[in-house]
């Protein structure tokens, strides 16, 4: 009797655990990223995007450019490397202030590594100071950038002026 209810535990947490893989694969598979009110069609694949300060951020720039041109919108580029400790404080900050995060809510947000040779050759003007932010259009031309660590006061009225 007891190696009956052994046998139908080990099956029941054998059991939960196969549903619990396939539900989170399922979720990863058909996951779809809502930017503003529209979703975009094609399920994005989890190493195309990453979260960063609470908000989802492209890893790809001529994918990204795809989207800016369908929705209409402009694009930001942060250019930075994990091991960098003003990009780390840029993003624990400045990013995650609540304020910052409305106003990049109207981008495309694409985050590449220093390091991407391929990305960075899309950022003519990109001296190799890191953190670098490009703010571009969806044809892809620059309007401007800004390099180093802002507060989130500073960079909040950088944001508004660029917008005007």
């Amino acid at each position: 009797m007891k190696t009956n209810s052994l046998f139908l535990f080990y099956c029941l947490v054998l059991l939960s655990f196969l549903l619990g893989c396939s539900e989170k694969n399922e979720h990863k598979a058909e996951s779809t990223l809502k930017i503003s009110s529209q979703t975009i069609d094609k399920p994005i694949k989890e190493e195309t995007t990453k979260t960063i300060a609470g908000l989802r951020w492209y890893l790809n720039i001529e994918e990204s450019l795809k989207i800016a041109k369908r929705l209409k919108k402009n694009i930001i580029v942060m250019v930075g490397e994990e091991s960098c400790r003003w990009c780390k404080k840029m993003k624990e900050r400045t990013l995650t202030d609540k304020r910052i995060q409305e106003k990049l809510k109207s981008y495309i947000l694409v985050s590449v590594k220093r390091s991407d040779k391929d990305a960075i050759k899309h950022l003519d003007t990109f001296d190799g100071n890191i953190p670098s932010f490009f703010f571009m259009e969806k044809d892809k031309e620059i309007i401007d950038s800004i390099v180093g660590y802002f507060k989130a006061d500073d960079f909040l009225e950088y944001l508004n002026e660029i917008e005007e």
